[in-house]
């Protein structure tokens, strides 16, 4: 009785509701379980196509996209649970932007547009949405 109990009590503490934003369905982690999902930006002013992953822990989110030697990333807090949420992005070129980030229903996938400082922007997809992707494109 008291190893469930336990149990019970590590479930309901370790299951933080967190997402890349969103007032839906939440993402759920254990303690030291974190989700990784697929990422593919399109954006000419950053060299073309990257590819890279989103990693969603319990009250924290971060990316990284590369393209050979050059990369973006940025990480962000998950304190809000929205649909549609701003992400910093920092490439280790200096350059600097933000994503504009809609989720899906499920908030494990979804799309959204990043403009950077110098004028660049892109699209991308995450989660099940990277299967809109073809070739150098982003379906609509």
């Amino acid at each position: 009785m008291r190893a469930s109990i336990a149990v019970a009590h590590l479930l309901a503490a370790g299951f933080v509701a967190t997402t890349l934003g969103g007032c839906g369905t939440p993402v759920r982690t254990l303690p030291g379980l974190a989700r990784t999902l697929p990422l593919v930006v399109v954006s000419k002013g950053l060299g073309g196509v990257l590819r890279g992953s989103i990693r969603i822990d319990q009250l924290q989110g971060s990316y990284l996209v590369s393209r050979g030697t050059f990369s973006c990333s940025g990480t962000y807090t998950l304190s809000r649970v929205d649909t549609r949420m701003y992400v910093p992005i920092l490439c280790n070129d200096g350059r600097k932007g933000t994503a504009d980030v809609l989720n899906g229903q499920s908030f494990m996938s979804g799309s959204g547009s990043l403009t950077m400082a110098d004028g660049s922007t892109g699209k991308f997809l995450f989660g099940e949405d990277t299967k809109k992707f073809q070739g150098d494109t982003i379906a609509q």
